[in-house]
């Protein structure tokens, strides 16, 4: 399958921490990749700078076939010919191929689940009002929630809002979905109604990154599974691979201590 997201030498520095160092990342086309490891790692670090809500400090990122950095022309910390400088706006039409879904939903509060997904088609895609619902209406079907398309997000339960947000960006057609870590922020008995749209999507082929604490879900569902640590990523591999054949001392500590919770 063709790759759709490719990352190389990614350095995220902030004034007091590097927050991800020489990371290569790669995501191929109907690909679930699922990014594991303890808090503080460097996990939604770099889940933001693939949809530039984080800008990288160094490195190239290759969105659907577009080569990017961060850093502007004449920069001694990113000297990297083939790819290109992009302006706010440029980068804001490769963000629109991704999706994102954030660990505490980010609906607006004052729009209808429906108006929510419709949104960002009619404002940034310039879909007719009527395209965008009937899209919405498609996406509240496909998670489960058609019913709730008048209500308002303060009127639902927290795996309902996640599932409008999955919906939401799913609204945008995009290239690759982005989940940062979709369940922390909920009760566990509602997890799994959010965790069965996950699964059905991988299922259909959708191109997932997801960040998470779900060990099961990964195990189950990820097609490759990436451990970091302090900003590296320390290993990758199938499902297999990671759980049941750890190669480094740091992923054996790490799943130890998930046995030991």
């Amino acid at each position: 399958m063709p790759t759709i997201l490719e990352m190389k030498n990614i350095v995220k520095e902030y004034p007091t921490i590097t927050a991800l160092s020489n990371v290569d990342f790669k995501v191929d086309e109907g690909e679930t990749v699922a990014i594991i490891g303890p808090s503080g790692s460097g996990k939604s670090t770099l889940l933001r700078c693939i949809n530039c809500l984080t800008r990288i400090t160094s490195g190239t990122i290759t969105l659907d076939g577009k080569t990017f950095v961060d850093s502007k022309p004449g920069d001694e910390i990113n000297s990297n010919h083939e790819a290109t400088y992009l302006p706010d706006k440029q980068l804001l039409e490769i963000c629109c191929e991704t999706g994102m879904v954030f660990q505490h939903f980010n609906l607006f509060p004052h729009m209808t689940c429906l108006g929510n997904i419709t949104y960002a088609p009619i404002k940034v895609k310039k879909r007719s009002k009527e395209e965008a619902e009937k899209r919405g209406m498609e996406l509240l079907e496909l998670v489960g929630l058609a019913d709730k398309a008048a209500e308002y997000p303060g009127r639902l339960s927290g795996g309902q809002k996640q599932r409008i947000a999955i919906a939401r960006g799913l609204a945008m057609d995009p290239r690759i979905m982005l989940f940062d870590e979709p369940t922390s922020a909920l009760d566990p008995e509602i997890t799994g109604e959010v965790l069965a749209v996950m699964k059905e999507l991988a299922r259909e082929k959708t191109t997932m990154v997801v960040v998470t604490h779900e060990m099961g879900f990964a195990k189950e569902v990820a097609d490759r599974v990436v451990f970091m640590d302090h900003g590296s990523v320390v290993e990758e591999g199938t499902a297999e691979d990671i759980y049941d054949h750890p190669q480094s001392e740091r992923l054996n500590d790490f799943l130890g201590s998930l046995l030991q919770s």
